[in-house]
């Protein structure tokens, strides 16, 4: 629960403007992710609620996490409650219920802030599918009409969370289908034409929204993020279909389980005859199998099956490229029909008692004990606690990964090292903690699986830069550059360790060069103040940082500079004001913490460093300002003063 926000929770949340800001218009009509540049996705339901929830609570991660856990206990109810409708048996709806609950490939969407996404998509999903079931029930108290129209507004809504919940209305004309009365389809589908058409138009207008909002500013699709869209055509489906596979074993046994499975870590397939390649075909080939001949013996099982295999559809590249290869976090939703059907499964095996089982016995059994009373029987009730142990007890070690970031990369580079991404974040992380001689031999591990990486690259120059060896970090910006000429962030870096090795002027000729191609970037204009300071002009620079922060008032990256600049200054008070907007982040905190030092303020700047210490204890900033209180306390001490 106290797990840092960390990986892409920073680009959803940390680094995005309009979290901070709570700018409800900026929700609504920008990209979810990267603010200042060209962004992935447009969920506004989800980036509100991170809003609200930095309204609340700031980037103190233990909020974030708790509304996780609510949403994913909630959708567990309501996984229980529409299956307990659907097929009128409520003891494989709630052995269902029990396993989504419990089941360790959700992990990374409830302990990944981020994953909040697909638990407002699901629990968007299930409520919609409820209020339909009790539309159709004739004898409700709510006028019928009106739980249509609400159940096609929370679905709207879901869509604003995470486009996948559109499975929603394949998954409704599959199930009635399935439970219409023989020879009754035709007038079952025709009875809920206008549900259908609803849907379909609530899709429609989410489909226009999204493109006029991300229009041109959509980023493309990362061969690093996804490497199928590098593939041929033929080479892309079969790899999408192995990576199907690989998803269906996740589901069956979830022991190995990674946060990471981009470039090069899922190798591609080249020829039909792969081996993996093969067992994947045989297990989606059996999910369509297994519906059909479940359809009458067994509906129940044919209904987690369709959910299966819809929802997943939706997030499997086999019919459109999505962002990302592979994520766990994807069969959120798909994985509740994987519930159901070994829900169903575990029920008629426990059922049986040697020989075959009729469905009349069943239903006698059932109404012996109640419905859910077997729940308390040991024939049923061993197995089941026995499975839901074993996926609790894998939960719970599968959570501890999230715990901080060194744990995170570092764990995601031993379950990933052929992944170009996993040894660059992990460089990054080391390159954070001082670690410039292990940094560098990660990125240059990520560079050696994809050659010539810009960002990569970038990341390297980064280090080159904290080391003091500015000449090499201009030389790896140049080689990123030429691999992305429109690399802002590489100018502006490049500006800067061209300002490390005393050429100011070579420096505010890179970001002005970046600042045409993005001239409403906060962390441009901070740049270019931070150079105008360092050349005596005062007034230009104090000119760039409000520039910066019109742009974007709570930036907690220009506040802080902000605060130094009015520190240098003297400005004191209102150093203090830019460092308290800037909120939790080290360098404000330190930067505080310093101020209330020079002003003599010693129980203020004891206060400050102490938040610091404790919400980035492994900072090494942070660290030496608190030896530098401690210089003071002791030389308090000995004076006497």
């Amino acid at each position: 629960m106290r797990g840092e926000l960390l990986f892409d929770d920073v680009n959803a949340i940390v680094s995005n403007v309009w979290v901070r800001t709570g700018d409800v218009a900026g929700i609504l009509t920008h990209a979810s992710w990267w603010s200042e540049a060209r962004g992935h996705g447009w969920r506004p339901l989800t980036t509100l609620t991170f809003a609200v929830d930095h309204a609340i609570h700031g980037l103190a991660p233990v909020g974030y996490h708790v509304v996780n856990v609510l949403l994913h206990a909630a959708v567990s109810v309501l996984v229980f409650a529409v299956f307990s409708r659907v097929t009128s048996a409520p003891l494989p709806a709630a052995i269902a219920a029990a396993l989504f609950a419990a089941h360790p490939v959700h992990t990374e969407a409830v302990a990944s802030v981020v994953g909040r996404a697909e638990l407002l998509a699901a629990a968007g999903f299930f409520l919609a599918w409820l209020l339909f079931l009790r539309a159709d029930v004739r004898v409700s108290r709510v006028p019928s009409v009106l739980l249509e129209a609400l159940g096609v507004a929370i679905f709207f809504a879901a869509l604003l969370a995470k486009e996948n919940a559109l499975a929603l209305l394949p998954v409704l004309v599959f199930v009635d289908l399935l439970y219409a009365p023989a020879g009754a389809r035709v007038v079952t589908l025709r009875r809920h034409t206008v549900r259908y058409a609803a849907l379909a138009a609530a899709t429609l207008v989410f489909v226009l929204f999204r493109h006029r909002v991300l229009g041109r500013e959509s980023a493309e699709i990362s061969i690093l993020d996804n490497p199928l869209v590098s593939l041929p055509p033929l080479a892309s489906e079969l790899t999408a279909l192995k990576v199907a596979g690989l998803y269906g074993w996740r589901l069956l046994v979830p022991w190995r389980l990674a946060a990471d499975y981009s470039y090069r870590q899922i190798s591609p397939v080249a020829s039909p005859l792969d081996a993996e390649f093969l067992a994947a075909l045989a297990v989606c080939a059996t999910v369509p199998v297994l519906a059909w001949w479940t359809w009458r013996r067994a509906p129940a099982a044919a209904l987690g099956l369709g959910l299966l295999a819809l929802a997943f559809v939706m997030v499997s590249n086999l019919v459109f490229p999505i962002g990302t290869i592979m994520a766990e976090r994807l069969v959120y939703l798909p994985s509740a029909g994987f519930c159901l059907v070994a829900a169903v499964l575990l029920e008629r095996a426990t059922l049986a008692r040697g020989g075959r089982t009729s469905r009349t016995d069943e239903r006698r059994v059932e109404a012996a004990h109640g419905g859910l009373g077997r729940l308390r029987t040991p024939r049923l009730a061993v197995p089941l606690a026995v499975v839901l142990a074993l996926y609790g007890a894998r939960t719970w070690s599968r959570n501890a990964v999230w715990r901080d970031r060194l744990t995170f990369f570092s764990t995601m580079v031993a379950e990933a090292p052929e992944s170009a991404r996993s040894q660059r974040e992990f460089g990054a992380v080391l390159a954070d903690l001082g670690k410039f001689d292990l940094a560098r031999a990660s990125f240059e591990r990520s560079l050696a699986i994809k050659p010539e990486d810009a960002a990569t690259l970038y990341n390297l120059g980064n280090v080159l830069v904290q080391e003091r060896r500015p000449d090499d970090a201009i030389a790896i910006y140049q080689r990123a550059l030429a691999v992305k000429p429109d690399f802002v962030d590489a100018m502006v870096n490049l500006g800067n360790a061209e300002s490390l090795r005393g050429d100011h002027q070579a420096a505010l000729t890179w970001m002005r060069r970046a600042l045409v191609l993005t001239p409403r970037a906060a962390s441009l204009h901070m740049n270019i103040a931070n150079e105008l300071f360092r050349l005596g002009s005062h007034p230009e620079a104090r000119a760039e940082y409000e520039a910066a922060l019109a742009i974007a008032p709570g930036a907690p990256d220009v506040l802080t500079n902000y605060g130094a600049f009015l520190y240098a200054l003297g400005e004191y008070e209102a150093a203090v004001g830019a460092y308290q907007r800037a909120g939790d982040v080290p360098m404000a905190l330190v930067g505080l913490t310093a101020t209330y030092r020079m002003q003599g303020k010693a129980a203020e700047a004891r206060t400050a460093h102490a938040r610091a210490a404790r919400l980035f204890p492994l900072n090494a900033a942070v660290r030496q300002m608190g030896e530098v209180l401690d210089r003071d306390a002791a030389a308090a001490g000995a004076t006497g003063g």
